[in-house]
């Protein structure tokens, strides 16, 4: 796997820049693969963040995703413009 993408759903890889551009865009992104490659943790690692608390995140059944606001701020992603 390269550095900096990740396997999705349906085996297509996703470039960071691709990530970060949902991240800024939508209001909630999967945990897996788009949080992890963001944060660069592991499937595991991301769930289990989640979890505790550390990741916001809003269930729909059994779909887990992340709220983006938080996590724009975590990764300095909140543009002042």
């Amino acid at each position: 796997m390269l550095l900096g993408s990740a396997q999705g759903k349906r085996g297509m890889t996703m470039k960071i820049e691709d990530v970060l551009r949902e991240i800024r865009s939508r209001p909630t992104v999967p945990l897996w693969p788009h949080v992890a490659l963001a944060l660069r943790m592991s499937r595991g690692s991301v769930y289990e963040a989640a979890r505790r608390g550390e990741i916001d995140i809003v269930r729909y059944g059994r779909l887990i995703r992340a709220v983006t606001s938080p996590l724009r701020k975590r990764l300095g992603l909140d543009d002042a413009a």
